[in-house]
């Protein structure tokens, strides 16, 4: 039987038991991630919290050994914020935001296109700012030149 099952990410999750969803990553990374992406959108919000913490620390530990795996996590992230067919991905942000406060050095690059892929869309606003707590504790000069507009939505 297959240990990595949407409820016992959840459980590990729910406990945060980091190094065990790391472990179960190191496993089968694209069905933890699977099961994470499911997790960021659980209405429960310290559940969402507690998820978005992991995709972060997924990348701060993974990153440099599966650079091309974080990079098409925040692609998707992306992709699912201009996608049209009407499923909104309204925890994107956050999990893209996640990855690139992970591993500024190597993702902050796509900060700006995280926050204009957003700003605009209501949807997205209350991720979006979560998301620019994130990149913003990672680095002050990610969300620098978007302050005024991202002051404007706190309002």
């Amino acid at each position: 039987m297959d240990k990595i099952t949407k409820s016992g990410i959840r459980v590990l999750v729910e406990t945060g038991d980091e190094r065990a969803v790391l472990a179960l990553f190191d496993e089968d990374p694209h069905r933890v991630q699977r099961f994470l992406k499911r997790l960021a959108c659980a209405p429960d919000a310290a559940c969402h919290a507690r998820t978005i913490a992991c995709f972060r620390m997924l990348s701060r530990e993974r990153s440099a050994r599966m650079p091309e795996f974080f990079r098409e996590t925040v692609r998707r992230s992306l992709w699912e914020m201009n996608e049209e067919g009407g499923n909104v991905a309204w925890s994107a942000p956050e999990i893209a935001a996640a990855v690139v406060a992970g591993a500024p050095e190597r993702y902050g690059q796509f900060a700006s296109y995280l926050i204009m892929a957003a700003l605009d869309e209501p949807a997205f606003q209350p991720s979006l700012l979560a998301a620019a707590d994130l990149l913003a504790e990672a680095d002050p000069a990610l969300v620098e030149e978007f302050l005024p507009e991202l002051e404007f939505l706190r309002r």
